[in-house]
């Protein structure tokens, strides 16, 4: 097949990228023939086609740009399927394009325009969502899901992962580490760290926390930390490649991830991947991903109960050893081949 891939994608890093990214890479292998429709830093990883939208640098006008070159390039490409990703920009740029396509939401489209949502996966050929809970929100608004398939992990990076101490070496690390891994905006939960790092630092004296990201709200996060005096505590370290990202997965004692919102939670697969594991908030995909109790803590959104679930794991190092060896046997079962294998199952159904 000749599938046409549309949204964010390679080497930018995030989680709608890197599920995009990793489609892309598992339909090669397997012999078929891919082409990308992304924007101006999209770069391709093997013998994939990649066509890149200019992205004007005036506020409001890089989406527009992205739906109509992609519309229009659309239509010029000979292809059997049409993988679009986010119901808006790549959902929009598929249905203006006049040909039959698919769409995958991802959590946060549905967020910011359900009425954009809605209309893309009427037009749909099929209609995928990353989890149960996106599934159950599509069909209250009377639409039809074809298939759940959620993200997956890289088996090749993380099934041979260095020993913990081996790697907290390497990274500079000592005490007890907890990780949170995302853009640093409100619906992530990030502004919540500082707050949980002060009432876990209080019981758990070498507790360090470390936020891998950027995000809008990393200026008020900093804030925080100076305010509560926890800047030897708590680190923002920015943005990080893939690799090493997954380094501090497995390095990490704990994966924190307060959202306020979360479509799935790749980043606590991954964390699980690495076998760490990971206290969350109960909302959206979480609980798809993190089994209460078992891999992890789902929690509601409350700073002390999230701080006090954290503190039981780090005061508890057999707890944690048990939860991350039941966490990294059950992700390491979710590899991107058998992503890639359903949408295929779902494509072969269309053509």
């Amino acid at each position: 097949m000749r599938i046409g891939l549309i949204g964010p994608y390679y080497p930018a890093i995030g989680g709608v990228q890197i599920y995009l990214t990793y489609l892309a890479r598992e339909f090669l292998d397997m012999g078929h023939e891919v082409v990308v429709f992304s924007y101006t830093n999209a770069s391709p990883q093997s013998y994939e086609k990649v066509i890149r939208a200019p992205s004007p640098k005036i506020p409001g006008l890089r989406g527009l740009s992205f739906i109509v070159f992609t519309a229009l390039n659309l239509s010029r490409e000979e292809l059997d399927v049409i993988s679009a990703h986010y119901a808006l920009t790549s959902g929009v740029a598929a249905l203006l394009s006049g040909r039959r396509y698919t769409v995958t939401l991802h959590g946060s489209d549905l967020k910011m325009g359900r009425s954009i949502c809605r209309m893309v996966s009427m037009r749909s050929s099929a209609v995928i969502t990353v989890s149960n809970w996106l599934r159950d929100e599509i069909e209250e608004m009377g639409l039809k899901v074809t298939k759940v398939i959620p993200g997956g992990i890289d088996e090749k990076l993380f099934k041979d992962l260095p020993p913990k101490e081996h790697v907290r070496g390497e990274l500079g690390l000592n005490g007890r580490v907890v990780l949170s891994v995302g853009s640093l905006t409100y619906d992530k939960g990030f502004d919540l760290i500082p707050v949980i790092a002060k009432i876990v630092i209080s019981k758990v004296k070498d507790a360090k926390f470390l936020i891998i990201g950027e995000g809008p709200i990393g200026g008020s996060i900093l804030g925080k930390i100076k305010e509560f005096g926890l800047d030897d505590k708590v680190k923002l370290l920015g943005r990080k490649s893939y690799h090493d990202t997954i380094r501090y997965y497995r390095a990490a004692d704990i994966l924190l991830h307060p959202a306020r919102h979360e479509g799935y939670g790749l980043v606590a697969l991954e964390s699980l991947a690495a076998g760490t594991p990971v206290v969350a908030t109960n909302v959206g995909g979480l609980k798809d991903v993190i089994e209460n109790g078992v891999n992890g803590f789902l929690v509601d959104m409350d700073s002390k109960t999230l701080a006090e679930r954290t503190i039981e794991l780090l005061l508890k190092e057999d707890l944690r050893r048990k939860m991350g060896e039941r966490g990294k046997e059950k992700a390491l079962k979710r590899t991107w081949r058998k992503v890639a294998e359903e949408y295929i199952e779902v494509f072969r159904g269309l053509v």
